[in-house]
């Protein structure tokens, strides 16, 4: 293979674990890319460990110094993103591990959908992904055993589960430049880089979920976002533990949700694919979370994807705008 893969990293104090990410990734079989990795105004040691990679791997390694700092993760990705022009990307956490066949596996699934649908359909793939805690021990083995949902279905990228949730991080997707081209720029309104894209691949081209596990996703208690563990005994251990706070923060994602499907119908309109049946999905699920009680009673079961529990909460407990 000869195409153009950017692996675009976004860093903010990333020690103690960047330096076994960045070797991940430069092990990786597939030769032809390049890592850009653009820091958020790190001061624990990630700079030196990124300039050592790149004295290190000169033509693997962008390290793009430019003083210029958001104080944000999806701001900063969104900055190395736009500097890319590469046939294909992959967003890269710091402080995971990637396997040794992610990239080559991941690009090729890419091509051979760009193959059956045409080179200039937004693609994007999500591989499975394993859970790891701070010291590299197995949390999860799985999509399947974390969240309790078949990631190869066709409702875990429907647009009537991901405008709520997504259980693809970015960590786990790669993407072709046709989706990248569709999604720039991101919206204020936008909840995180990846999901915005995860959306607008499920919206306008299309998903596919890989079956392997190649990245061990690492959870300890810095992550910007990270995966809790979804097993009923700990999210009710979370709940009691801080019940007012559990139960506001969760409360708070509602508008937030809204305001993002409203930014996505709004971009889908600027392609002119108002009229589309993605368009009208997103307008079902807004009028669903902004509706009159009769109205959702009516279309709970449509978005009770996930699980019958997960709807209910953010049935009582979301108010749209």
């Amino acid at each position: 293979m000869n195409d153009r893969v950017d692996i675009v990293m976004a860093t903010y104090n990333g020690m103690p674990y960047i330096r076994e990410q960045l070797q991940s990734i430069l092990w990786q079989d597939y030769s032809e890319f390049r890592l850009l990795v653009h820091d958020d105004g790190s001061n624990d040691g990630t700079v030196e460990e990124i300039r050592k990679a790149a004295e290190c791997y000169p033509d693997k390694v962008v390290f793009i110094e430019d003083g210029i700092t958001f104080k944000d993760a999806k701001k900063n990705f969104e900055h190395v993103l736009k500097m890319t022009e590469a046939d294909y990307i992959f967003l890269a956490d710091q402080d995971d591990v990637w396997l040794p066949s992610k990239v080559s596996v991941m690009v090729k699934e890419i091509c051979e959908l760009e193959y059956t649908h045409g080179k200039t359909t937004p693609v994007l793939v999500f591989s499975d992904y394993a859970l790891i805690d701070e010291a590299g021990y197995s949390l999860s083995p799985s999509i399947k055993a974390l969240w309790k949902i078949d990631p190869s279905s066709r409702k875990a990228t429907s647009l009537e589960l991901l405008l709520s949730r997504s259980i693809a991080p970015g960590c786990a997707t790669a993407f072709n430049k046709s989706l990248l081209q569709l999604c720039l720029p991101i919206p204020k309104e936008a909840i995180m880089h990846d999901i915005w894209l995860l959306l607008m691949a499920s919206a306008v081209g299309v998903v596919k979920y890989v079956p392997f596990v190649f990245t061990l996703y690492r959870q300890h208690g810095k992550n910007t976002i990270g995966v809790k563990d979804q097993k009923l005994i700990h999210k009710l251990a979370r709940i009691l533990k801080s019940p007012a706070q559990s139960i506001g923060k969760f409360a708070a994602a509602g508008p937030g949700k809204v305001g993002q499907a409203k930014a996505l119908l709004t971009r889908l309109e600027e392609l002119h694919l108002g009229n589309s049946k993605s368009a009208r999905a997103i307008t079902d699920y807004i009028e669903y979370r902004t509706g009159n009680i009769g109205y959702k009673l009516i279309h709970f079961p449509k978005y009770a994807v996930d699980s019958f529990t997960w709807e209910l909460a953010r049935f009582l407990l979301w108010k749209g705008k």
